[in-house]
């Protein structure tokens, strides 16, 4: 069986995300969940320093978590002891969480691959009818707990493979700049620090991209073969020099989508906040912004499944093809 085609893939994908909704809905209250988690430590920090350094706590955490931990962070190198302890909550409930995450993906990569398999050719033949939705339908608790449990502890070491790359790259970039800086410095070439800067931040940004469509192919690869993290490496090697071009026209589109969707719902964003201003018209925009926070969360998920989907249709072909 020959690959398939960009648009079949990418209809199949979200046809079989469609007809297992409710992974939908897990991964939404995992993700919102583990950032509300999150946020718990980070409060904690908050406060921390609104009573030891005597910032404001509206000001640090106005700017999202990620801003507010770095302000908390940068806040808190005059006390190593509040800072240690702020590190360590922060690590505790990063750590845990990150667990889970990777135990409920299980399960969801399980489910999805199940459907992907049981739904008929005429799925993405342009023959929708109900019948065809359900076959494709595998969302049920005990395939769910199953992936869990049989995947779970593969993905949670795929994960730590997976940050351990975070933390090399990063340092890697950490390390680059500084030592750029401070060569710039010393020479006449500090006018070039800030393309050295944006072509370092670039290649950070791709070798972060690349490791992200690594993970998930090998989260499928894992799922779809039940082999072991080398193993499933080692498929991946073969999967990628074969369909490289099926790959990246799957994660180009998504990643286009995804990019236009970021950019509307700032423009959605943008736009309640001006409506905040009109007298009266402004008391809807708590329920306007919460609606539009619920169906952002919604979509996203739905287009990040549709895309695993869609890689593990090109895989089962790709599989069936060499049989």
């Amino acid at each position: 069986m020959s690959a398939l085609r960009l648009r079949v893939a990418l209809r199949r994908g979200g046809l079989v995300t469609a007809a297992n909704w409710p992974l939908v809905v897990v991964e939404f209250a995992a993700d919102t969940l583990y950032k509300a988690a999150l946020g718990v430590p980070i409060v904690g920090g908050a406060l921390m320093v609104a009573v030891l350094v005597g910032n404001d706590l509206s000001s640090l955490l106005s700017q999202g978590l990620r801003t507010g931990a770095g302000m908390v962070l940068a806040s808190l190198f005059g006390s190593p002891i509040a800072l240690a302890t702020f590190v360590l909550a922060v690590s505790v409930v990063a750590g845990g969480g990150a667990i889970i995450l990777f135990l409920v993906k299980a399960g969801s990569l399980t489910v999805l691959v199940r459907g992907e398999r049981q739904a008929s050719d005429e799925l993405h033949a342009g023959s929708l009818r109900f019948d065809l939705m359900r076959r494709a339908n595998a969302s049920d608790l005990e395939v769910f707990l199953g992936g869990v449990r049989h995947c779970g502890r593969r993905f949670a070491v795929l994960g730590g493979w997976m940050i351990a790359a975070y933390a090399v790259s990063g340092g890697a970039y950490a390390a680059g700049m500084i030592s750029a800086y401070r060569l710039a410095t010393r020479t006449e070439w500090i006018s070039a620090f800030p393309l050295v800067l944006l072509v370092a931040t670039s290649a950070l940004v791709v070798v972060i991209t690349v490791i992200n469509l690594l993970y998930l192919l090998l989260q499928i690869i894992i799922v779809s073969e039940d082999c072991a993290l080398g193993e499933a490496a080692t498929r991946l090697r073969t999967f990628l020099l074969h369909d490289s071009r099926q790959v990246a026209g799957i994660f180009g589109v998504i990643a286009t989508i995804s990019v236009l969707g970021t950019a509307a719902s700032l423009l959605v964003t943008a736009g309640l906040g001006l409506i905040a201003w009109v007298p009266l018209v402004g008391l809807s925009v708590v329920p306007l912004q919460a609606a539009a926070w619920l169906v952002r969360g919604l979509l996203f998920e739905w287009i990040d499944l549709t895309a695993l989907s869609a890689y593990a249709a090109q895989y089962r072909r790709f599989v069936e093809q060499d049989v």
